[in-house]
């Protein structure tokens, strides 16, 4: 049977009235710490009157000392609840779920003279890096709390999570790298924890469908990525890929071009 644009859809755990979804996109408007703004509520009001099924929020930094972006939006302490619940509570009344995009831009050590350095998987002890799945987790604990119908965890676009499964840039040798299973061990345990603390959310996944870059993840393995996640309880999942800039999507464009002009 043909599905319809305009007809309403049953997800786990969410009823959209229409198969639109706002997906997230990059604003840059918050307060430094993370703190909703005026513009902030603005936006998403109009998007959420405009009729859209469902909004997914822009990238939501599970961590305080996360500087990859200025104007990041954060979930990152109990203290900012209050400031989503309002955005959650606007959105609602328009008749239309709401996900929070929670994601990592870079995971930075303090070092001794107090500064922070970003540290690359490679790097990062298994500390940190559950201290990493624990800001997830955390964060969605706090996306509950603050009435969201869901979180979105990014693993696309050479952010943190991206980076950690994508053979290009993970060459650990431990149980978080190897293989596929390896590299993406954090991510499972990720959904794990969310799944098991908040059970009541829709949870789903943004993910490269390849990093277009030699040795990165490519499509194929992709694929098996994605399998895994619905075999550990993904609800849904949303392909993106690495070049997501006009630039990077025309160089890929131009890169596929020449590769079949050359076979032919």
């Amino acid at each position: 049977m043909m599905k319809k644009i305009f007809e309403q859809v049953e997800l786990n755990h969410i009823s959209l009235k229409n198969r639109l979804v706002r997906s997230a996109t990059w604003e840059g408007i918050a307060e430094p710490d993370g703190g909703l703004t005026e513009e902030a509520y603005k936006i998403y009001g109009e998007l959420a009157k405009g009729g859209v099924g469902m909004i997914i929020t822009g990238f939501t930094s599970v961590m305080t000392n996360d500087f990859y972006f200025d104007g990041m939006m954060r979930l990152s302490k109990d203290e900012l609840i209050p400031q989503y619940r309002k955005l959650t509570d606007l959105i609602h009344r328009e008749n239309c779920p709401v996900l929070s995009q929670i994601a990592l831009g870079g995971y930075y050590r303090r070092v001794p003279d107090g500064r922070y350095r970003l540290v690359e998987p490679d790097d990062m002890t298994v500390e940190e890096i559950h201290e990493v799945k624990d800001a997830f987790v955390n964060a969605a604990v706090r996306a509950e709390k603050a009435g969201f119908d869901g979180v979105q965890i990014h693993a696309a676009h050479f952010f943190f999570l991206s980076r950690f499964i994508s053979p290009k840039v993970n060459h650990r040798a431990d149980e978080y790298g190897k293989d596929t299973e390896g590299r993406i061990r954090l991510l499972l345990e990720i959904l794990y924890e969310i799944k098991e603390k908040t059970p009541e959310l829709h949870v789903t996944v943004k993910i490269n469908s390849s990093d277009f870059t030699s040795g990165g993840l490519n499509e194929e393995e992709s694929l098996v990525v994605c399998k895994r996640l619905a075999e550990e309880g993904i609800d849904s999942i949303e392909v993106s890929g690495n070049g997501t800039s006009v630039s990077g999507i025309l160089y890929v464009v131009r890169a596929l071009a020449e590769a079949i002009d050359a076979r032919m």
